[in-house]
């Protein structure tokens, strides 16, 4: 019979410090200088060599990437992304017994505006990272995540294409000095965006609002510039945080998407996160050991309190466990690899932000329906807008103060979007202030459904 003590020493012990300066690397007995794990030791030449095969293993593993195929990096200057880059330069380089096969290109992507930073403090904190991107060799772009306020959901490059062959615009190899100029972009963008966010309650829905637009500008401009793939630097420690803030927001439907190596919610643009197998210690020490130089640009959460939000108190769980007991992230990334996705074949809708199939269409008696329904009876009753009415509230003199341009209630913006979607709309003042591809995607759902509704009669049964 087992004994509580005994069930108990199965579980991961804590930690505790070693005599680390006698380890032996555990393929060469050489004289370790990494400890990946507790019984995880490598020299120098190992180390790298095992980061090399597992960053390459990832594409042969996938075989999303075809040879010849140009695929865009997003380059943010941090430790993923410079580690990333590197890795990409040594298997593209002539001393590489395997060389990578497919066409690089970089994108960085400014978010000074959201900080509400001047244009000279944006052009002097980028000023490093235009230089490594210019250095490189590559081609590379440069944009601004308030652009995303001005995508056009009906123009020739959509959110989400099914075509790969279109008008490409080339990525430049101007010096910095242009390059910084092109930062400088129309206030009204910027305002735009920082209502938007003022707008926004909570700083989960403001992470999450903008983690959800960075991606949509990514596949915008890799869909104008002719690339077909974006690879991410994200590694397995970040997943597996973004893994557990996501099921805390109603994203569990996603697992499937946020964790894989590659992400076809966009279509004809997929995502690929070959770090996804890297822990951010590794990629800190493979950095260290290349002599690679990171920088930290200010973002939204940089010097927040853990308890801002869902987001950082995540962080602050798992890097505070993983420090105790070092196989916390490998059990998170690899429970959440196994989760697959319950959506039915015939769930074709898309989510208006996300670009995820919709998860709200779900039976009755389900827990999002009665969450609905307790929302619903919890309302406040609201005056009827001048819009909504059927006829118009005027004399004939001009006294109509209607809108000429179509709103979209909150109703119809609910449809389009999946439960996670709905939290962050939910926390918003002002709805209107959404990018405007957002919105015309929701109208143009909502006049489909209205017309379908009123030809309903005529349509033969499927």
């Amino acid at each position: 019979m087992c004994s509580v003590q005994d069930i108990e020493d199965d579980f991961s012990v804590r930690k505790t410090k070693s005599d680390e300066s006698m380890r032996k690397c555990m393929k060469c007995e050489e004289q370790a200088c990494v400890i990946i794990r507790v019984n995880d030791a490598f020299c120098r030449s190992c180390f790298l060599q095992h980061c090399t095969h597992k960053f390459r293993s990832s594409f042969g593993k996938s075989k999303v990437i075809r040879d010849g195929e140009k695929v865009l990096l997003a380059f943010s200057g941090g430790n993923g992304s410079s580690a990333m880059l590197h890795l990409v330069q040594q298997g593209l380089s002539k001393e590489a017994q395997k060389k990578l096969r497919f066409k690089p290109g970089l994108i960085f992507m400014d978010e000074g505006s959201v900080l509400g930073l001047s244009t000279e403090q944006r052009r002097k904190d980028h000023r490093y990272v235009l230089e490594i991107m210019r250095e490189t060799g590559y081609p590379y772009h440069v944009t601004c995540l308030e652009k995303v306020m001005g995508l056009d959901q009906t123009s020739e490059s959509p959110l989400v294409g099914t075509s790969t062959t279109s008008t490409s615009t080339e990525l430049t190899y101007d010096n910095v000095e242009s390059d910084l100029q092109k930062l400088s972009i129309s206030n009204t963008a910027g305002e735009r965006l920082k209502d938007m966010l003022d707008s926004t309650k909570s700083m989960t829905a403001k992470e999450d609002l903008i983690r959800r637009l960075r991606c949509d500008l990514l596949a915008a401009v890799a869909r104008e510039t002719g690339f077909s793939k974006v690879m991410l630097g994200d590694s397995s420690t970040r997943l597996s945080v973004q893994l557990l803030a996501d099921i805390a927001q109603g994203r569990g439907a996603q697992t499937h998407l946020e964790m894989g190596f590659a992400d076809d919610r966009y279509g004809d643009i997929i995502f690929v996160r070959p770090l996804r197998e890297f822990t951010s210690k590794e990629v800190a020490m493979y950095n260290k050991l290349n002599n690679v130089e990171a920088t930290v640009l200010p973002r939204l959460a940089t010097k927040q309190p853990s308890n801002s939000s869902i987001q950082r108190l995540t962080e602050e769980f798992v890097t505070g466990l993983q420090s105790d007991f070092p196989s916390t992230v490998s059990t998170v990334f690899r429970t959440g690899e196994k989760m697959t996705s319950d959506h039915k074949k015939n769930v074709t809708e898309r989510c208006a932000m996300c670009q995820a199939l919709l998860d709200t269409n779900v039976p009755e008696c389900s827990a999002l329906s009665a969450t609905q329904f307790s929302q619903q009876i919890s309302k406040r009753p609201t005056a009827i807008p001048c819009n909504s009415q059927s006829e118009c509230c005027g004399d004939g003199d001009g006294s109509c103060q209607t809108a000429t341009k179509e709103i979209v209630s909150h109703e119809q913006l609910n449809e389009a979007l999946c439960y996670g979607c709905r939290l962050i709309v939910r926390d918003m003042k002002n709805t209107s202030t959404l990018p405007q591809h957002i919105l015309d995607e929701a109208a143009r759902r909502a006049r489909r459904s209205k017309m379908k509704e009123s030809i309903q009669d005529f349509l033969l049964p499927q």
